[in-house]
């Protein structure tokens, strides 16, 4: 009897013991429940490196299209890819505003750094203000002597969002051409955060995708053949379009978040943490169609750098792209 009697005391405590740890863990979810996104402590992103590149003005079925851009589909398909990405707005430099600071400040194309100075706060602040590196690499820019590109081309400086911020744009030894971007490949002296814009000719402005292709295929190989991409690496390469070619639904102007009025455009994300042939299976709520824009970007780069995101405007209540990486 008095074994027996041990055994249904064992047998007890073990049920406490269960219904106390059951209980915890409901607290703690609900509590995590309860806290907002931008709240709940980040945790460490083994990413120290990413890359934005933007391509122009292209419809999502003439992008991920083999015929017509075979490197940037073999990336989509070997990495991933996101299949229900929507622009925020026509013209181009909502859209480059938006993936910079969160914010679709503007829908004139015609804003330069003189007549629109932009003071929020943007991604290559973040990335300052946290003790880490940034540079904008620029083809063809006329502001830095002796500067081309893969091909001449046209510089235009809406395609260069980090131009307008007042709080960085006159750190010029940040802004360099994109020559340099190699030789910081092979001294492995990346910044943690590189903004790549090509010419109008190589980001297809004023040619078409299959030129933009080869631009990434040549400029983005080594890169990714490097030691920021193979197993143990820390990096991250996002290539998007700004929007679609002015087509398709919707198709509209708008300083809006939300709406997708920049059409259905590609989005390719690439790391040596990337889900390998991934396509995209969910979203966020408060993105066109329930899927992501340029926001959800924004936000997966910046929690990527452990950067805060609540002065980063859409950003801050976006959903972070975390599906596509292991």
């Amino acid at each position: 009897m008095k074994t027996s009697s041990k055994v249904l005391s064992l047998s007890a405590a073990l049920l406490l013991c269960t219904a106390l740890i059951c209980t915890a863990l409901l607290i703690c979810t609900a509590l995590a429940q309860s806290v907002s996104a931008q709240e709940q402590p980040a945790t460490k992103s083994p990413l120290g490196h990413v890359f934005l590149v933007v391509g122009e003005n292209s419809d999502y079925s003439t992008t991920y299209n083999a015929k017509n851009m075979p490197f940037l589909t073999s990336l989509a398909n070997g990495y991933g890819l996101a299949t229900n990405y929507y622009s925020s707005t026509h013209p181009s430099i909502g859209n480059y505003f938006n993936l910079t600071t969160g914010y679709i400040l503007t829908d004139n194309d015609g804003a330069t750094p003189q007549t629109f100075p932009v003071s929020n706060n943007n991604i290559a602040y973040e990335v300052q203000q946290a003790g880490k590196t940034w540079k904008d690499y620029v083809e063809s820019d006329p502001n830095i002597p002796g500067c081309s590109g893969y091909h001449a081309g046209n510089y235009y400086v809406r395609h260069d969002p980090l131009e307008y911020m007042t709080d960085v744009n006159t750190e010029t030894s940040n802004f360099v051409c994109f020559s340099q971007f190699a030789t910081d490949l092979k001294n492995k002296a990346l910044p943690n955060f590189s903004y790549l814009a090509p010419n109008g000719y190589d980001d297809a402005h004023d040619t078409n995708a299959t030129v933009f292709d080869t631009w990434l295929k040549t400029e983005l190989t080594p890169l990714l053949e490097s030691s920021y991409f193979q197993p143990g690496g820390d990096g991250l390469l996002i290539v998007v379009f700004d929007e679609n070619a002015d087509d398709g639904n919707p198709n509209c102007d708008t300083t809006i978040e939300g709406l997708g009025c920049g059409g259905q455009v590609e989005a390719v994300l690439v790391s040596p943490y990337s889900i390998r042939k991934h396509k995209q299976m969910k979203g966020d709520p408060q993105a066109y169609n329930k899927g992501y824009d340029e926001g959800n970007i924004l936000r997966t780069m910046a929690q990527g750098l452990g950067l805060p995101t609540t002065n980063l405007g859409w950003a801050d209540t976006a959903v972070p792209m975390i599906e596509f990486f292991k």
